[in-house]
């Protein structure tokens, strides 16, 4: 039963950034057998990075291509269905950027046979002749292959219909280029068709952490490079899947969620706290189609007598009718010690960037890939550290919960503390590191520790 409580919105102050003063090439696993990865959000050629700014993530190698080709990426992505959703025709031209093998090149290619063009683009040879044997080999015609560079995919300018981008574009390196090509070749009711893996709701958690994309990093980058999101399809197990064109028609609005409610956008009609989710009932106070997105980091604060919440992932949720809809936001407890929050529970939701820390702490956890056996500890012994005192008793009390060695948990946690932005060296546990230092085993923990 949703309770109904207006939960108070409290106006965000002025963003700030912290800078990271030191590469984030550190990978960090426990001995115990537990492996992990570490810091997988971040290139390792970076040497200062503004949180929470996404990082591009390094391309496949065209020695991966096999991949691109298993059998298994019909059930998990559905291609047909996907392609189908573009309505291609007979003499369309169609861009297929970062096309790989060519795994939906050829797709493409037999629906707009005979007439139209697939323009194959890779920045890589290798994957483009390997793309042309699978053409050949099946015997489909026009496709062109373009051997493109990081910053310009090489198309004719104003005579593409469609461009596809499949799990592609988190790679860019210098998207805001990248954008402005891909602008300059569409026709001026051309569309762009891009699939990226979902951060929101953990379906696409099989993959890497800065493989993933929210709606909330698109659509903060595609809109100011003369976008707009025409739609949004969540039919896929694991992907975002959204069709762009040239801004300047009634494309889909996006507001953020405290956003919209200042502005009157939404109105909320219900609110619940549970144990790991926030649940918003929300709905639009106008008839036009939106997309409501809240950061990661959003914060859930409670009275007192439970703990305050917040937001795990970036979160987003589409209005396409009058009514209400229901919004499940994935969230972590803030205070170990106190009980998780139920539906009796009042709340003020407040802007992520009223708590830098611990937002650039949520932000790191969002792009990586832990063991979710020890995430949520981890995560907590983090939050407790970026917005807290604590000392090592109390951090160790917590690690206890886990059958791995407390002072590898704290130790682990303190380095990714401190890599999110927090300078751990003015926290107490940095004063009592002698405590469990001496007892870690991993040699990439030991080193962070004698180097920081």
């Amino acid at each position: 039963m949703l309770s109904m409580k207006t939960p108070t919105v409290r106006s965000p102050y002025e963003s700030r950034t912290r800078v990271l003063r030191r590469s984030l090439s550190l990978s960090l696993g426990l001995c115990v057998g537990l492996l992990l990865v570490g810091l997988n959000s971040i290139s390792a050629q970076v040497q200062s990075v503004e949180l929470p700014k996404r990082v591009p993530a390094p391309f496949m190698s065209y020695q991966g291509a096999g991949w691109l080709e298993r059998p298994e990426r019909v059930a998990e992505e559905m291609p047909d269905e996907m392609v189908a959703m573009m309505g291609l025709e007979d003499g369309d031209v169609v861009a297929d950027i970062g096309a790989g093998s060519g795994y939906f090149t050829r797709r493409m290619a037999r629906l707009v046979a005979p007439t139209g063009t697939v323009y194959a683009v890779d920045i890589q040879p290798e994957m483009l002749e390997i793309l042309q044997g699978h053409v050949e080999e099946e015997g489909v015609t026009g496709v062109v292959p373009v051997l493109s560079e990081f910053d310009d995919p090489k198309l004719p300018e104003g005579e593409i219909d469609w461009i596809l981008l499949v799990d592609v574009y988190h790679e860019f390196g210098n998207h805001e280029a990248m954008l402005a090509k891909m602008l300059e070749a569409l026709k001026s009711d051309g569309r762009v068709a891009l699939l990226e893996y979902r951060v929101e709701d953990g379906s696409g958690d099989h993959i890497k952490g800065d493989h993933r994309m929210s709606v909330r990093q698109v659509l903060s980058e595609w809109g100011p490079a003369g976008f707009e999101l025409v739609e949004l399809h969540e039919f896929l197990p694991s992907q975002h899947m959204f069709i762009f064109r040239p801004s300047g028609g009634e494309g889909m609005a996006h507001y953020d969620l405290l956003e919209a409610i200042r502005e009157g956008h939404i109105e909320m009609v219900s609110s619940d706290l549970g144990a790991e989710t926030v649940e918003l009932t929300i709905r639009r106070t106008r008839p036009e189609p939106m997309v409501i997105t809240l950061p990661v980091g959003t914060y859930f604060e409670t009275p007192g007598r439970a703990s305050d919440l917040i937001a795990l992932r970036d979160g987003v949720v589409v209005l396409l009718e009058d009514g209400p809809e229901v919004w499940q936001v994935l969230a972590r407890n803030v205070q170990a010690t106190l009980p998780a929050p139920g539906p009796q529970d009042e709340f003020e939701i407040q802007s992520a960037d009223e708590r830098v820390g611990m937002r650039d702490v949520m932000w790191l956890y969002q792009g990586m890939n832990l063991q979710p056996e020890i995430e949520p500890l981890i995560q907590q012994l983090s939050l407790s550290i970026a917005s807290g005192n604590p000392g090592y008793a109390e951090l160790a009390e917590l690690a206890s919960r886990t059958p791995y060695a407390p002072e590898e948990i704290v130790g682990l946690a303190v380095a990714y503390t401190d890599s999110s932005g927090t300078d751990v060296t003015t926290k107490r546990i940095w004063a009592e590191r002698d405590r469990f230092v001496p007892a870690l085993t991993d040699p990439g923990l030991r080193r962070f520790f004698e180097t920081r």
